[in-house]
């Protein structure tokens, strides 16, 4: 199998080499998108690369389609998975609908809490619309071109030009897809409603749907020519929809229409939380961290003490802000100004933390699941 040379996401950036073997799992590719999940043990470590509370449960995704369930009394189970392979994140719109992405594009979709997924979408499916949307591009670009060409008014245009270019490289570049399998890995997800959700992924992959994920739209719409990598996104109130991605790219989708994009730093971006005051914090590669109190349209960095990259966040019941990274860092804050340290001992990244009931933390990652109580945290930190 080709390893995904471009990948750079927040997944292999917080794994390393002790698990990246998993990353790349050498089963053939439909193999993995039609066998099922096989039965783990789950007191035993595993890749966890993502977490999410409903009410008192928790759900956690990771390697080899594994979803576990976490009831407030401590008890794991497996949920019931049509894939085996390396899932990357989850959302859960409201306590019984709920999606998880992955790779080789696979889309999951529960409607019982988790206990059951169905598959939606894999990366047949998105190569197919790929290939079509990016044809339909190539030929209206090419249309005007050649009714340009015999204008006499205007004989030349280099923006045209580049735009035809950039039309016929994302044609080869979804024909070479579709040749390769359904080989892209899917970042992120997303979901307004029960009906409306994104998902974004590798090589700037971002799809729509409006019917909870019976039918699917690739959208080209985005200032993203390089085909740089979406690793996370998050919707607001006022129906502002926002991606991060490599390179420390940020895009904005205002009442339908994309934005030009920002870049907040030349560091890859990993993360999109929305605090409960409405502040959204972007986080990232070497300790990027940022936050804007206007939806997103200007961007403040914040200072930490240390340069570990970040993957996860929460906010807690007291306001507290907790954000997991690179090594087994946590780093807790009540202001976003000053910031307090605890590490793992096992320095395995934590790709996800949530809060867990009876004032406990539950943190997923490169060494699977640990519980931390509060109280111990913030007694210990530095």
């Amino acid at each position: 199998m080709k390893a995904p040379s471009r990948f750079t996401g927040r997944l292999l950036a917080g794994l390393g080499s002790s698990v990246l073997a998993v990353a790349l799992q050498a089963a053939p590719l439909l193999d993995r998108l039609q066998r099922p999940a096989s039965p783990a043990d789950t007191t035993e470590p595993m890749l966890l690369t993502d977490i999410q509370r409903l009410d008192e449960q928790l759900v956690m995704v990771g390697e080899s389609g594994r979803i576990l369930l976490r009831s407030p009394d401590g008890h794991t189970q497996q949920a019931a998975v049509p894939v085996d392979l390396l899932l990357t994140a989850v959302h859960f719109v409201d306590t019984r609908n709920g999606w998880a992405v992955g790779h080789d594009g696979v889309v999951l979709h529960s409607s019982d809490g988790g206990q059951h997924w169905v598959r939606q979408l894999d990366g047949n499916t998105i190569n197919a619309l790929m290939l079509a949307s990016a044809k339909a591009k190539a030929k209206a670009k090419a249309t005007v071109a050649r009714l340009q060409a015999a204008s006499d008014e205007a004989p030349s245009d280099s923006a045209l030009a580049t735009a035809l270019d950039n039309a016929l490289f994302e044609l080869d570049d979804a024909k070479a897809g579709a040749a390769a399998g359904p080989s892209r890995p899917l970042l992120g997800v997303w979901f307004r409603s029960p009906q409306e959700g994104w998902v974004v992924g590798a090589y700037g992959m971002i799809l729509h749907t409006t019917d909870g994920g019976a039918r699917w739209q690739y959208l080209a719409g985005l200032d993203n020519t390089d085909r740089l990598h979406l690793n996370s996104l998050v919707g607001l109130a006022d129906g502002t929809l926002l991606v991060a991605g490599e390179g420390g790219r940020l895009y904005r989708q205002v009442a339908g229409q994309w934005q030009p994009a920002q870049q907040l730093t030349q560091a890859s971006l990993y993360r999109l939380q929305v605090l409960r005051d409405g502040r959204l914090l972007a986080m990232g590669f070497g300790g990027a961290l940022f936050s804007s109190s206007d939806q997103g349209q200007h961007w403040q960095a914040i200072a930490l003490p240390v340069k570990a990259s970040l993957f996860g966040a929460t906010q807690l019941a007291d306001g507290g802000v907790l954000l997991s990274g690179q090594g087994g860092l946590l780093l807790y804050s009540e202001d976003l100004q000053h910031f307090g340290q605890w590490w793992g001992v096992s320095k395995a990244p934590w790709m996800g933390v949530a809060s867990a009931p009876g004032g406990q933390l539950t943190l997923v990652g490169g060494s699977g699941v640990q519980q931390l109580p509060l109280a111990e945290l913030k007694e210990s930190l530095q």
